[in-house]
């Protein structure tokens, strides 16, 4: 077996041998990593022995490989499980997916996930996966910023912990906050990025109150999460109050 790393990375390919439960050597130049019944039991690379040396070879980006099938170590210099290894090093490299706050996602392996040393976040974020779950909704639900389940997704999605669904920016209900200094609504971040991505550029949104659509222009606000923010003059002028649920869309 061999190749390069056009189609599948270094991460993707070891996890394939990893599954099948593969023993042998997978190589590339200057390094490699010893796989005993799927799990690695030694790597180096340039110089760098274990644990060093399989996170810069999971870290290469192009180059080519092969895997020598029954080939075998001469000496061991890793212990743990490949997932918990892929994980470790996923925390330390740019593995931000290119995700919408709209986006779907579910988890698709429960067992793999409890022999896993997850974080506190991640763990959170799995205990609401059980169903499919916007990436917006997840983070209202975990209480967590979209920044913050934007990168745990990412990093769970690259271990195949999870399945991500691409999903059109729709109306989203938000809960009506205060917010002083500013004379525009403020929205996320995200969600006001999505939304101008799929359908251009606009400086004004409509807003469901009730029996009342209400058009007001808006700005972004950094981990604005599912809340509209408005200045006290805002609501009064708008009529709306705090902690009021109402939906929200783009005014094209």
């Amino acid at each position: 077996m061999d190749g390069t790393f056009e189609l599948l990375g270094p991460i993707e390919l070891l996890q394939l041998l990893s599954q099948a439960r593969q023993t042998g050597a997978f190589k590339v130049p200057g390094g490699e990593v010893y796989l005993e019944h799927g799990q690695p039991v030694h790597a180096q690379y340039r110089g760098q022995v274990g644990k060093d040396g399989l996170f810069q070879i999971l870290a290469l980006k192009e180059g080519k490989f092969r895997f020598l099938v029954g080939e075998r170590a001469k000496q061991s210099s890793l212990q743990g499980t490949l997932d918990n290894y892929l994980l470790e090093a996923i925390r330390f490299m740019d593995a931000r997916l290119d995700l919408s706050p709209f986006d779907q996602v579910q988890l698709t392996d429960a067992q793999r996930t409890t022999h896993l040393t997850l974080s506190p976040d991640e763990f959170e974020l799995l205990r609401h996966m059980g169903k499919p779950i916007s990436l917006f909704d997840l983070a209202a639900a975990s209480g967590l910023s979209g920044e913050v389940v934007q990168l745990n997704v990412s990093r769970l999605a690259r271990l195949g912990l999870v399945r991500i669904t691409p999903r059109t920016p729709h109306t989203v209900r938000l809960v009506v906050a205060r917010l002083e200094g500013t004379p525009e609504a403020r929205i996320d971040t995200q969600l006001l990025r999505a939304w101008r991505s799929h359908f251009g550029s606009f400086t004004q949104i409509e807003v469901r109150a009730e029996d009342r659509t209400l058009q007001m222009p808006v700005a972004a606000a950094s981990n604005a999460g599912p809340q509209l923010l408005l200045s006290s003059d805002a609501l009064f002028f708008y009529n709306l109050r705090v902690g009021q649920e109402v939906l929200v869309w783009p005014s094209l």
